[in-house]
């Protein structure tokens, strides 16, 4: 027969709920006072920050501009070594048809090396020690 817990016992364990809603705060005002202190970013604070950002901000569309049309144009790579360059949409279209006829390859050398198996060596004689000497007279 069992008894029900007594108010005694259930009042001994400790709840855990206090605890993590007590660090959930914690969290809260250390980020919230992070931000405060923080304020604004350095980029905003600098004006000469922002004109290089928007600097970079050309340079990049730029480049990538350049890229793109590198991506879909025929040019000259080397002319003495005979290497141009394709647009990627033809280098694909060529180079599938080769790869699905290849058969996939170890990208390293395998060496597969057959070892013989050891040879039968005869045994060593056991060993007595050294022979003790003969007494002299």
């Amino acid at each position: 027969m069992t008894t029900a817990p007594s108010t005694s016992e259930s009042a001994k364990k400790p709840s855990l709920w206090p605890i993590f809603v007590a660090g959930l705060i914690m969290i809260a005002l250390f980020l919230g006072l992070n931000q405060w202190l923080v304020g604004t970013s350095v980029g905003d604070a600098d004006p000469e920050e922002a004109a290089r950002s928007e600097a970079r901000i050309k340079n990049l569309a730029a480049l990538r501009t350049e890229e793109a049309a590198k991506l879909e144009s025929y040019a000259w790579v080397d002319r003495a070594k005979g290497t141009v360059q394709i647009p990627i949409g033809t280098a694909m279209e060529q180079i599938i048809p080769q790869l699905n006829e290849s058969r996939p390859r170890p990208a390293y050398p395998v060496v597969v090396v057959d070892a013989p198996a050891p040879a039968a060596s005869p045994s060593p004689a056991p060993d007595a020690g050294p022979t003790p000497a003969a007494p002299t007279p």
